[in-house]
């Protein structure tokens, strides 16, 4: 629609052309900042899982470390010589002489059956 002036022809919709192209640089802006956000959200939480894959491995290693440590120390808690050192020194026990010592050898199980060790 359009009106005769002496200025000529005045549109009266010209508006509303600008505004549905300013609505279109606007919903295109809006798009492309919300695949930004998206994208940059990405890296944020992919630079994050690395940083907690990162601390992750460390603990493991310190925690291998420990273990490490914990079986060494079991194995010497556990040594026969050092049981038999605290059973002499700190209890009092003696070694009986040799003729008093008797060796009991396990029978070995017929083949084909299982050991029976007791509890079923």
């Amino acid at each position: 629609m359009s009106v005769n002036s002496r200025f000529g022809q005045l549109a009266l919709h010209p508006f509303v052309d600008r505004r549905s192209g300013n609505l279109r640089w606007v919903v295109i802006a809006a798009v492309a900042v919300a695949v930004l956000m998206v994208y940059v959200g990405g890296k944020v939480q992919f630079y994050r899982i690395g940083y907690q894959i990162e601390a992750l491995e460390t603990q493991k290693r310190d925690l291998e470390r420990a273990n490490r440590s914990l079986q060494i120390e079991a194995s010497s808690l556990t040594a026969p010589a050092r049981i038999e050192e605290i059973a002499v020194k700190r209890l009092g026990m003696v070694r009986p002489p040799k003729e008093n010592i008797v060796v009991v050898k396990r029978m070995a199980a017929p083949s084909g059956h299982k050991e029976d060790r007791g509890g079923r």
